[in-house]
């Protein structure tokens, strides 16, 4: 199937901006989706959804003069919130109701204005995200824990009609496409700059919790001590992943979008990445880690620009490599350190942060998702129920955690929504990926570097999908620029010239 041709038009109630006025209107955009957070996190965390449904309206009507890229933008960026410590457990969904509100509102009005839906995602698409939803549905009605699925569809399918359906024809100007790169390399710098002020300075009391998972360590080689010590960060975020993560889709849409780059945004975008990279060692996520070297490795075999920018997302692509390996030989490695100890630090095999081929406890819940899996194979236990499906059977004192996932969105969908539901969401990129690979077979958008951007770091997402517990049609950042790359990839715009 080709991918659908969509024409650059600019409706005359909207507008694309340049791009210091884009970056101040997303900014206002994602401002606004944080205040209902505050209301409700220092007052009453009804008064907190009261704001966030009148200012998902007044978004929505504030940004009509300008293109659905504004909009887009600010729902992906907004979305960073839920997993952060800016937030509160009642109040961690009030940014994507907003951004996610006012957009699905100018979706819904479209559709008024045109008397039907319109999307010009390709059938084939549609088809694989309907038969997931359709098997997600049908996991609800056998879920163990009804109103907890039931609240899960609803968010999958208003995620994948927006990200998937509706989207990729929304952002019908490349230069909105392009703004929503920089607009997540950007947001890589911001959680960057957050990981050096915690790895300084220490957790930070955000709403009265401590953010940003800090940790002394101090450096091994060969599984020996240095007395190299320095401050194991998430910055913003409560755990290392959505840190890490976060700012690895950003290297690969920064190295993306500096394909047609020169001069002084070419300069800008290897700043944040030359940024960027520090601060990801400083998570000590391996799992972003292995991001990075798949996204910088697909983007320098696939991009058609000049041999510098081959060169750089080479020399990112076998930095991080060369990172990872020696921690997974044991060659590089961390221990965490306690106290008040900053000289010859005794260290143990029991403070062990990074070093080694373990995988951090994976095993023990990966055998316990097999077991639950094997328990209920085809409609799985419900959508949103992975925690208490696998609690019985995890073993020793793993199970004196009442939180644990199966570390795993291949598992994860399996233990939720039984083998079938795996089946389609493997299906669901499987299409995806042979949409991209025909079309660049044929020569289609080869020289787009938004499709090469995204293609590669859904490429890099593939080591989020195997090791965490994502899911196509959640609302953290990580989840929902899955599925917006999904969408966007499906369908390329045509090509300038």
């Amino acid at each position: 199937m080709q991918a659908a041709k969509i024409e650059s038009v600019t409706a005359a109630s909207a507008s694309t901006r340049r791009p210091g006025e884009f970056a101040a209107a997303v900014t206002a955009v994602v401002a606004a989706s944080w205040l209902p957070v505050l209301t409700g996190a220092t007052t009453r965390t009804a008064v907190g959804w009261l704001v966030a449904i009148v200012l998902a309206v007044a978004v929505e009507w504030l940004t009509r003069r300008f293109t659905a890229g504004i909009l887009v933008s600010g729902l992906v960026i907004s979305s960073a919130f839920v997993a952060s410590g800016l937030v509160t457990d009642p109040t961690h969904y009030m940014p994507i109701a907003v951004t996610g509100g006012a957009l699905g509102l100018r979706a819904a009005l479209e559709a008024w204005r045109r008397r039907g839906l319109v999307s010009v995602t390709p059938r084939i698409v549609l088809a694989a995200v309907g038969l997931y939803l359709a098997w997600a549905a049908l996991a609800t009605l056998t879920s163990i824990d009804h109103r907890v699925s039931a609240v899960y569809l609803a968010g999958m399918v208003a995620v994948i009609a927006l990200a998937i359906w509706w989207i990729p024809g929304a952002l019908r100007e490349q230069s909105d496409r392009e703004h929503l790169l920089a607009a997540v390399g950007l947001l890589g710098v911001i959680v960057a700059l957050s990981v050096y002020v915690v790895a300084i300075a220490g957790n930070v009391n955000v709403f009265g919790r401590p953010v940003g998972d800090y940790q002394l360590a101090d450096l091994t080689l060969g599984g020996h001590s240095t007395s190299i010590l320095f401050g194991r960060s998430s910055g913003m975020y409560l755990a290392p992943f959505e840190a890490g993560m976060t700012m690895a889709l950003a290297v690969g849409t920064l190295l993306g979008w500096t394909a047609r780059r020169a001069g002084r945004p070419l300069v800008l975008a290897l700043l944040g990445v030359l940024i960027m990279v520090p601060a990801m060692l400083l998570t000590l996520d391996r799992t972003a880690w292995l991001a990075v070297i798949l996204s910088a490795g697909a983007i320098a075999v696939l991009t058609r620009a000049g041999r510098f920018h081959v060169a750089t997302a080479t020399v990112v692509c076998v930095v991080f490599a060369a990172v990872f390996l020696a921690v997974l030989a044991g060659g590089l490695g961390a221990n965490s350190i306690f106290g008040s100890c900053r000289v010859n630090c005794a260290t143990s095999p029991d403070t062990t942060i990074r070093g080694g081929t373990g995988l951090s406890g994976r095993e023990i819940l990966w055998r316990a998702s097999i077991s639950a899996i094997e328990k209920r194979p085809i409609l799985g236990y419900g959508p949103g129920n992975n925690v208490p499906a696998l609690y019985p059977y995890l073993k020793g004192g793993a199970n004196q955690i009442e939180t644990l996932t199966s570390h795993s969105a291949w598992f994860r969908a399996g233990v939720e929504m039984g083998i079938p539901g795996l089946a389609f969401l493997v299906w669901v990129l499987a299409v995806v990926a042979w949409i991209y690979i025909r079309g660049r077979l044929r020569g289609e958008s080869v020289g787009d570097p938004v499709h090469l951007a995204l293609a590669a770091s859904l490429a890099g997402l593939v080591s989020a999908l195997t090791f965490e517990s994502l899911l196509l049609g959640g609302v953290t950042f990580t989840s929902l620029f899955l599925a917006v790359a999904l969408g966007l990839v499906a369908v390329p715009l045509a090509r300038a010239d």
